[in-house]
């Protein structure tokens, strides 16, 4: 809504001229007012006294019934313009004699004086008085009531009043007009009387505020302006002249900050170049790390490896402790180079967290499965207990959430010695799709000195430096669990007794997942439950709860063989000790099965050395939900069945093209296709490839990016200009998204990445020819190519590096740089294709080397590649 402001001069003329205007108004209404007024009293006043005379004039005339009388006295009365009818009645108010024959009739219960149709009735009795006799006393008679003879109705017209009361109405608003008009020139006059030199000095001082110190104001006015006027202009003088100091004081303290400005743009470029040194650092940081972390987990997978290997043969017990201490060294140092990588990445802000749906529970038990082995050795229990309302799948990163829990896990299992380690979820808070769970990792360790606690969150730093030389560890764990947490949006605190152990409490959100918490309906009879540890037993009776299962609990072993309905129960879960299974709780097992025909569960750390039947099942603590149910009821819970193959269903005499310039990733594929029936069309090159396509119409190319004489992206394009529609999917080993958008942008429909996944390569030729739509597949489903399903052997496999290895070999001795970059290209296909990190490191640094023609850097590649190809392709294939 717009607002308006007036100025002083406005001001000063409403506050005149409003009073004035009021007043004139006032009395110029109340003057119309009164003048209207005294024109319709005059009309009232003048009928009832024009019908009181005629009602005396016209006694005679009723008295003796002569109408001539009448009509004279109609007649004379109604020559005037105010006069319309004059009517005589009789006393039963019947017409006798009437001016207008053809007047409205007239009403004897009337109000009058009766206002109608612009005409006022007057109604008036007509009497009659006799002769007045009494002022002569000889005729002193009784006073008698006067005689009633008629009535009479005088009724006059509105009109002429109407024309006085609107003379009158035009008349007052002339006079009241006038008396405005000399108002509004009054209030003008002494208006700007005042307003006019108030203006001048409010022109004065913006003139003033937009720098013009020069203009002053005029004297010409009196009294108070005046005196203003001069204070305005002393003040002006006073600024001008403050003005031309601040302007001399201005300019030498900009000189003074020019100089300064130029300092500080040197110490920019100081700063700058140092920023770039240290970015360049902390890039040369990431490389190191990252070229170390390959150049240490290496030689570490090996001696792990062999270590392994070595104890699976005949030692003796001293050298079993030897072997036994390389595989702890070695677990250490592989933490220790992740832990650092991890922080690496954290520092730099290079991790990214995942959305995707996960099993909670399921994320919780792969970590305490990681640790059974180590807990289980120093006799600790692995304990779970999930509220009732824990969702089952949860949105988040499963990966990152594992990572959190096992540093923590695994420092509780590091610090305590007996006892142990519980992970508790309490539901927080939950609305709608979201909720926040708490997860508590509480241990019976040690504990930490409150003065301790502080500096757990601090990188490579721990309680106290004699935990590294008892435990090792480089300190970062806490501080990767920290920074994750608070990427996932959640906190960590940590409380801590010594001597009493430490309680580690995780509050992260989750999106909760719309696949449901599987349940059951059926009913579990007679379960009954035994461990020696009540939070076990509560962390079990928790599991069973949502299963509808009746949990009895019993808290010994003397117990337990003592009941009698034993026979009765469906089934008994058995928890034993972690570390070693005494002999006494063995033969209570052998005397509890004589007569036990139920179904036996004993949770233990480690396999019992007992001969049982069909009706004991042995499980591992803690036990997973599924595992425990399968147990309980088989008929109800089904295992999963492992995938026993991938089959193509695809549309029948399909061709599919594989453009492939590495012979054993050819044959591979080859035999994956073979699996329907397809007819499969090979080419080596772009090419041919691109010959093939025109020769034999393929329904899908399978084509690889780098082939020799054309490569993939070429031989892309020149087959889209001749067919837009055939289905395209490239094979490559490059991540990085730009360059898989080149590929999308020449008409490859889709882009898979190496080492080739056999369910995922089956799974897109489906989407691409199958009659009926395929979804993506999951990622939890891609795993590593197994090369017996294809009948192929490892010792094909080692063949064909061998080959590869001839190849470079003959290449480096005869200086054939082409032919070494052939088979390095070969080589990156096998070891992206199945796996082989360390071989596809090292080809990376060969294929580099030859770029650069650094015969030096060569020899040291191959001489790698040599050693790692000696090794077995089992060996090369897991995860460094």
């Amino acid at each position: 809504m717009r607002r308006y402001s007036f100025g002083i001069r406005q001001r000063v003329l409403i506050i005149t001229l409003l009073p004035l205007t009021m007043i004139t108004l006032l009395l110029g209404g109340y003057f119309i007012n009164t003048r209207l007024d005294d024109a319709q009293s005059a009309l009232i006043e003048k009928g009832q006294t024009m019908a009181q005379m005629m009602a005396t004039s016209a006694e005679f005339g009723l008295l003796v019934g002569n109408t001539e009388i009448l009509q004279g006295l109609i007649r004379s009365s109604t020559k005037t313009n105010e006069v319309d009818d004059i009517v005589f009645l009789t006393p039963t108010f019947e017409t006798l004699v009437r001016g207008n024959t053809e007047g409205e009739p007239l009403n004897k219960n009337a109000g009058y004086p009766l206002r109608k149709n612009n005409q006022v009735y007057f109604l008036h009795p007509v009497v009659a008085t006799g002769v007045d006799i009494t002022d002569t006393p000889d005729f002193l008679i009784e006073e008698q009531e006067p005689e009633f003879i008629g009535w009479v109705v005088i009724v006059l017209s509105e009109k002429p009043t109407q024309a006085r009361q609107f003379e009158i109405l035009i008349k007052g608003i002339i006079l009241a007009f006038i008396g405005l008009l000399v108002t509004v020139f009054i209030a003008s006059r002494f208006g700007q009387r005042i307003t006019n030199p108030i203006l001048g000095l409010t022109h004065v001082i913006e003139m003033l505020q937009h720098g013009h110190l020069e203009t002053r104001a005029s004297l010409s006015s009196t009294g108070e302006l005046r005196s203003l006027a001069q204070g305005i202009n002393r003040l002006a003088q006073r600024v001008q002249e403050s003005n031309q100091t601040l302007e001399s004081r201005v300019d030498k303290a900009t000189k003074r900050l020019r100089s300064t400005l130029v300092h500080l743009e040197k110490q920019n470029q100081a700063l700058d170049k140092a920023r770039k040194r240290a970015d360049s650092a902390n890039l040369a940081k990431d490389e190191f790390l990252a070229r170390m972390s390959h150049e240490l987990r290496t030689p570490l997978t090996s001696v792990s490896g062999f270590a392994r290997l070595l104890d699976q043969t005949e030692l003796k017990l001293e050298q079993k402790k030897y072997t036994r201490i390389i595989n702890l060294t070695s677990g250490l140092l592989l933490s220790i180079i992740d832990d650092i990588l991890d922080y690496s990445k954290l520092e730099s802000n290079a991790v990214i967290l995942e959305e995707i749906p996960f099993d909670f529970e399921a994320c919780i038990l792969d970590v305490l499965e990681m640790q059974t082995a180590v807990a289980h050795e120093k006799g600790l229990e692995l304990i779970t207990n999930l509220a009732s309302n824990t969702p089952q799948y949860v949105i988040g990163d499963p990966v990152r959430l594992k990572q959190i829990i096992s540093n923590l896990v695994s420092n509780a299992v590091k610090f305590t010695n007996t006892g142990y380690v519980c992970i508790h979820v309490e539901v927080k808070s939950h609305k709608a799709i979201k909720t926040e769970l708490e997860i508590t990792v509480e241990d019976t360790g040690e504990g930490i000195p409150k003065e301790s606690i502080n500096g757990l969150f601090q990188a490579f730093s721990q309680a106290d430096t004699s935990i590294t030389r008892r435990f090792g560890g480089s300190g970062l764990g806490l501080v990767i669990a920290k920074r994750l947490t608070e990427l996932m949006a959640g906190k960590i605190t940590l409380t801590s007794q010594e001597g009493q152990g430490t309680r580690v409490r995780l509050n992260i959100p989750f999106t909760v997942s719309p696949r449901q918490k599987y349940t059951s309906s059926q009913q579990m009879d007679n379960v009954v439950l035994f461990d020696q540890n009540p939070l076990v037993r509560a962390g079990l009776k928790q599991q069973l709860k949502q299963f509808n299962a009746q949990v009895t609990e019993v808290t010994s072993e003397e117990e337990l063989l003592k009941r009698q309905d034993l026979k009765e129960s469906h089934s008994i879960i058995w928890g034993l000790n972690t570390k070693e299974v005494s002999i006494n709780s063995l033969n209570n097992i052998q005397t509890l099965l004589i007569t036990f025909n139920g179904t036996l569960i004993l949770l233990s750390g480690h396999p019992l050395p007992l001969s049982v039947g069909d009706n004991v099942i042995q499980l591992r603590k803690p036990a997973r939900t599924q595992l425990l149910l399968n147990a309980l009821s088989p008929a109800s819970y089904k295992l999963p069945q492992q995938d026993k193959g991938q089959c193509l269903s695809v549309k029948k005499k399909s061709t599919i093209l594989v453009a492939e310039d590495n012979d054993f990733n050819r044959l591979l594929v080859r035999k994956i296709l073979e699996q329907a029936d397809v007819n499969v069309i090979e080419a080596v090159t772009g090419e041919a490839a691109l010959q093939q396509t025109l020769l034999h119409h393929p329904d899908l190319i399978l084509m690889d990016v780098h082939m020799p004489i054309m490569d993939g992206i070429e031989a892309t394009r020149q087959i889209r200009l001749l067919d837009r529609k055939i289905p395209i999917i490239a094979l490559t080993a490059n991540v990085i998204t730009s360059e898989h958008q080149k590929l999308i942008n020449v008409g490859v429909n889709h882009v898979l990445l190496k080492p080739i996944n056999d369910h995922e390569l089956c799974h897109t030729i489906e989407r691409f020819l199958s009659d009926h739509a395929v979804p993506a597949l999951p990622a939890s489903q891609q795993a590593p190519i197994e090369l017996e399903k294809y009948a192929l052997q490892h010792d094909d496999l080692t063949d064909e590096l061998a080959k590869q290895l001839s190849g470079l070999m003959s290449g480096f001795i005869n200086t054939d740089s082409k032919l070494m970059r052939h088979h390095c290209h070969q080589l990156l296909g096998l070891s992206g294709l199945y796996q082989m990190p360390e071989l596809e490191a090292a080809s990376h640094n060969l294929h580099g080397s030859l770029l650069e023609e650094n015969y030096r850097n060569i020899w040291k590649a191959l001489w790698q590649i040599k050693r790692i190809i000696g090794q077995d392709p089992c060996d090369l294939s897991e995860e460094p």
